[in-house]
């Protein structure tokens, strides 16, 4: 991909003077233009995300992290009560402030010097909160041998709900504590972060070079990372994790049968991530600054059109509790998430609408609602809801 940029010289001249080598006759002096084309330095745009320098680690090291934190709160959704494991809400609270080695699958996690905990914005209060809800979960959990229906979930009762091949950790609102923390992460960690970095991104340094790359470079590369897609997406997508992963699902749905389209949003999103870092590294801040919008609009896309195809499934599963209270959290938390983007397109107004949707309990959800909100959404942001 090459970007190059035309201007064009306005030279004004007096036509006496253009006309007194072959003619003596007094001519009015009026301007005549002239263009000449400058061509300006072009810079190559790569066709993966494999710049000098590049290193989005701390990122994608997170995005780990929490992989393994839902792994061991997915571990409890058996359908059968005999089987139930009980959580260790102390190995989760290890896990999120990345404290005494309890990262098993990816042991290097535990040699890290940051975690979750500290780069989780506090705008929920999740940050503290996000303790209470390993306690709640690991308590919910606990299976009594002499009561094996002790943990069932109903109206006002944590527990958990079993349908069919179905089971899920819910608390008494039905709200699942596994959708409760991967969301509240995605949102309040990755999210936040990403979309702050992109914002701001004019406010880092991008003369002085450290390891290899500038503030603003390093800036834009772990926004990048957060989005959770491989270096050559979506020509590969093995590996998705979190936003990566829901943008390639809502690509799919709104561009099928072909997710690599020029015109998709696995495309749109990965060509600004590519034209803005190397826009940063050539010092074309206009480039960059078109490439942020892009991004920051794309990223909220994906959250937006993700919570319409889950808002579409819970219409169609009123009658299942279990599927319903999974896809309700789902929804539930991209509502929360948007309040993270300090470039959202989404007004306060219109969150606090789509929350009043919900209202406080999946129990007593009116069904009406979910229509309410996949309106809504699909109109601010252009999308039809009928591919989706």
């Amino acid at each position: 991909m090459k970007i190059s940029y035309n201007k064009s010289l306005l030279i004004s001249l007096p036509v006496s003077l253009l006309l007194a080598a072959t003619s003596c006759k007094k001519e009015s002096a009026e301007p005549i233009a002239l263009t000449f084309p400058i061509e300006e330095p072009a810079y190559e745009v790569p066709t993966s995300y494999n710049f000098t320098g590049v290193d989005f680690s701390t990122s994608t090291n997170r995005i780990l992290m929490l992989g393994e934190i839902t792994t061991h709160i997915r571990s409890a959704h058996t359908t059968t009560q005999t089987s139930q494991p009980t959580l260790n809400a102390q190995k989760l609270k290890d896990m999120y402030a990345n404290a005494a080695s309890q990262f098993t699958t990816t042991t290097a996690l535990n040699s890290l010097n940051y975690n979750l905990k500290a780069k989780m914005s506090n705008l929920y209060n999740l940050q503290t909160d996000m303790d209470t809800y390993f306690d709640e979960a690991a308590n919910t959990s606990t299976f009594s041998a002499l009561n094996p229906t002790a943990n069932t979930a109903s109206v006002g009762v944590a527990g958990k709900i079993v349908v069919g091949t179905r089971a899920y950790l819910v608390n008494a609102n039905g709200y699942e504590y596994k959708e409760v923390v991967e969301k509240g992460i995605m949102g309040a960690v990755f999210y936040s972060e990403g979309t702050t970095l992109l914002t701001n991104i004019a406010s880092f340094d991008n003369t002085t070079i450290a390891n290899g790359t500038t503030a603003q470079e390093r800036a834009w590369d772990e926004a990048f990372g957060y989005f959770g897609v491989p270096t050559t997406f979506p020509t590969y997508t093995v590996g998705l994790k979190n936003w990566g992963s829901y943008c390639n699902s809502v690509s799919n749905a709104l561009d099928a049968p072909s997710v690599n389209s020029s015109t998709s949003l696995n495309v749109t999103i990965m060509n600004a991530f590519l034209k803005g870092r190397a826009a940063i590294s050539n010092k074309d801040a206009a480039g960059r600054d078109a490439a942020k919008a892009i991004v920051l609009n794309s990223w909220e896309k994906v959250g937006a059109g993700r919570f319409i195809t889950y808002m579409k499934l819970a219409k169609t599963n009123i009658t299942d509790a279990a599927q319903f209270s999974h896809l309700i959290s789902e929804g539930i938390g991209f509502v929360k998430a948007f309040k993270y983007n300090p470039s959202k397109t989404l007004t306060a107004s219109e969150i606090a609408t789509l929350e009043g949707y919900f209202g406080t309990s999946v129990y007593s959800m009116d069904p009406a609602n979910i229509d309410l909100a996949i309106d809504l959404l699909a109109a601010k942001f252009g999308l039809d809801k009928n591919k989706l």
